[in-house]
């Protein structure tokens, strides 16, 4: 009997092993450097739900916000080596790799979000995806757009009251040229270092879209925003080459489509997280205006003839 008892045992092993064998389960790690309260996590947040209920929980997605995988330019070199699954960056961060991408940051490129959104999303964006294989990345979709205005610890009303002001920008060639043509002094500092270089006057202004105001407590260290279309910052969801090309073709179909679904996540949450902080720091006694742009936008030219590659017309 015992002898009987261990036949069927083995039997059941052998009949249940080559299912078991056939069922294959996926893991991605993605990283982002903002907040679990940004519109990079609700996007990412959108994909890790939307791919395990697709895939019966065979897809499994780990989130890691708040630079947990490293800064944006770490994310970008491991995704080309593989060494990094995905991520979701600011656009900025791609153009010491692919130089094309200089051309986003640009000034006044786009007369608003709304316009960067759409185009981005379209043949015009479609551009700049297919740039990114020959870098072993893999494109999942535009993400949501930074409209960055002027917060200053002085009104900036007219192009006159920027002349000589030290701007904070970031490392691009199309911000530094945007701020030496409108007569400011561009200054590069870490974004870390921000608030207290604006409380203690290192610098008198910065670039920076109106949620990110509210998320890293400006509030306290300016007295005033402009609001302009100067740029439009894009973000984008990309996964390595290298773990794309892991999955089956079923799976790949699947992660762009649902990638593509949780880049508009994003760009609708930083719709509203945008309008929230206008709000917020209006309550917060922050005098809020929109200067006539055109000035701005003439004086502004001026950068488009300094940044290397501006002139590609394959991207116009």
């Amino acid at each position: 009997m015992k002898r009987l008892i261990n036949t069927i045992q083995a039997a059941a092993i052998v009949t249940v092993l080559p299912t078991a064998a056939l069922v294959q389960t996926y893991e991605v790690n993605i990283g982002h450097v903002l907040s679990e309260n940004s519109s990079y996590q609700a996007g990412m947040t959108h994909f890790t739900e939307t791919m395990a209920t697709r895939t019966d929980g065979e897809f499994a997605v780990n989130i890691f916000p708040s630079a947990g995988l490293g800064g944006e330019l770490r994310l970008v070199q491991g995704g080309m080596t593989g060494t990094v699954d995905a991520f979701i960056i600011g656009q900025p961060s791609l153009e010491s790799t692919i130089p094309q991408f200089k051309i986003l940051s640009l000034p006044f490129l786009f007369e608003s979000e709304e316009q960067a959104v759409r185009l981005l999303r379209g043949s015009f964006g479609d551009k700049f995806l297919e740039l990114l294989p020959e870098y072993n990345l893999v494109g999942l979709g535009w993400a949501g757009v930074f409209s960055r205005g002027l917060p200053a610890n002085r009104p900036v009303a007219t192009l006159e009251d920027l002349s000589g002001m030290k701007v904070r920008v970031m490392q691009s060639p199309g911000y530094v040229e945007t701020f030496n043509a409108l007569g400011s002094q561009p200054t590069p500092i870490a974004f870390g270092e921000l608030f207290m270089s604006l409380q203690t006057g290192v610098v008198d202004a910065t670039d920076l879209s109106p949620d990110l105001v509210i998320s890293g407590q400006f509030t306290d260290a300016i007295s005033h925003y402009s609001k302009m279309s100067l740029h439009q910052l894009p973000s984008i969801f990309i996964m390595s080459q290298a773990k794309f090309d892991s999955f089956p073709t079923d799976i790949q179909d699947l992660v762009m489509e649902v990638g593509r679904e949780a880049t508009m996540v994003a760009i609708e949450e930083q719709r509203r997280q945008m309008a929230a902080g206008l709000e917020t720091m209006a309550e917060a006694g922050i005098e809020i205006s929109e200067p006539d742009q055109a000035p701005f936008e003439e004086a502004a030219k001026q950068a488009w003839l300094r940044v290397p590659g501006s002139s590609d017309h394959r991207f116009r």
